[in-house]
């Protein structure tokens, strides 16, 4: 059954109500598109099937794509990778906030979705939707820009990605226009911190 659902959200005050129902559209299979400290982002459940395939047509998406995963707290992230105590500190230090840290995946990350990587990005965004959304669902959730085919970088402007989106299964929170600088990505697989990626984060933080 088609779901399309456009949340106008307040925010810095998301209406609990709003929060709710894009929890109930996560769990009925759903995509959405959610807004960050960084970009509008595409999230969905690790094992809604319907909605990874529906983000890989709407992205054009081959399986090699790296998805990161969005967590609520570090409690969550420990679910999905593993952490010494130098690379808690430093995540402890910077989020919630705009970076993607990429650390050594561990054995309950979903190997249908991530196959044999040895990594993974995660990501806890500082901005009261996403926040509020992640503590609603109290589960690590699937996550990618919302980037569309033949743009240069993140859409931004839901009056013109909200009608490109109407045809897919999916709710789009819509807290006006979004960023358009990714998030600042950094590798702790190693030991120290190796910035691969320089967005919207500062860094050295």
């Amino acid at each position: 059954m088609h779901v399309f659902e456009h949340l106008r959200m307040n925010p810095e005050r998301p209406q609990i109500r709003q929060i709710k129902r894009g929890g109930e559209l996560l769990r009925q299979g759903c995509f959405l598109v959610v807004p960050t400290d960084s970009t509008y982002v595409l999230l969905c459940l690790p094992e809604s099937v319907d909605a990874i395939a529906d983000i890989r047509r709407l992205r054009r998406l081959d399986d090699t794509h790296l998805w990161s995963v969005m967590c609520a707290d570090l409690s969550q992230a420990a679910m999905c990778v593993s952490m010494d105590n130098h690379a808690h500190r430093v995540l402890k230090r910077c989020l919630p906030g705009p970076y993607t840290f990429i650390l050594p995946a561990n054995s309950q990350l979903p190997r249908r979705i991530f196959g044999k990587r040895r990594d993974v990005g995660i990501r806890m965004p500082d901005h009261p939707v996403c926040s509020m959304l992640l503590e609603e669902m109290a589960t690590p959730l699937l996550a990618t820009t919302l980037e569309l085919p033949g743009e240069d970088g993140a859409a931004f402007d839901p009056d013109e990605f909200v009608p490109l989106l109407k045809h897919f299964s999916c709710g789009v929170m819509d807290a006006g226009w979004g960023g358009m600088e990714p998030t600042t990505v950094v590798d702790l697989c190693d030991g120290e911190p190796i910035l691969v990626r320089q967005g919207t984060g500062a860094w050295p933080a």
